[in-house]
């Protein structure tokens, strides 16, 4: 291949990462098994995009505190309520969290986020994001070697697995609104006396 070409590649690839991770890790993993980019070309550039883009969050979050998320960047970024989820497991597992939340969808940005606001420390941060994406890279890379192709099939299932417990949780939360807007009624047949709230429960 031509050296431009190669080198076009791969900036793609590490760029592509800061926008859709599992896409370029995907698309870097096959390039390599078909002998488009040596595969530790494509390794690194996509190690790099993960750890920069990791480091970009942190610090910009770390830098402008608080009032980070109160932009409209940040409001973008990631939801308040994902960042107070988060806060709970970065208090219990600490740089564990930075590492596993890479395996759960939907985790990883909050995550990030959380460590900026608690100002983890920034060398500990960049020893662990990097344990953390070169795990995961050379855990896709061998899987894609071994399996091939059809691995991207896993990737698939992360999704649906993601999409299930967010309709789940979707669903859970509608019942529980639809509960409570029926609890006062049925509190109100029992202030009534008792044929009035058996009457309440005949009606449903």
């Amino acid at each position: 291949m031509h050296e431009h070409a190669g080198i076009a590649i791969l900036a793609g690839l590490f760029f592509t990462v800061m926008l859709a991770e599992d896409s370029a890790i995907i698309s870097g993993a096959l390039l390599a098994l078909n002998g488009v980019v040596p595969a530790w070309q494509a390794f690194l550039a996509c190690f790099f995009g993960m750890w920069s883009s990791d480091f970009t969050i942190y610090i910009l979050v770390k830098t402008g505190g608080a009032r980070a998320l109160e932009s409209r960047w940040g409001r973008a970024l990631v939801s308040r309520d994902k960042v107070d989820k988060a806060s709970g497991w970065f208090a219990r597992f600490g740089g564990f969290a930075l590492i596993f939340s890479r395996l759960v969808l939907g985790t990883r940005t909050a995550v990030l986020v959380v460590s900026g606001l608690m100002r983890y420390p920034t060398k500990r941060f960049l020893g662990v994001t990097m344990v953390g994406a070169l795990g995961w890279l050379l855990i896709v890379f061998t899987l894609f070697f071994v399996f091939g192709p059809p691995f991207i099939a896993v990737f698939g299932l992360r999704w649906i697995i993601a999409l299930v417990v967010f309709l789940s949780g979707g669903g859970a939360t509608v019942f529980m609104v639809f509960r409570k807007r029926r609890n006062p009624w049925r509190g109100a047949a029992l202030a009534r006396g008792p044929a009035a709230a058996q009457d309440s429960f005949q009606r449903e």
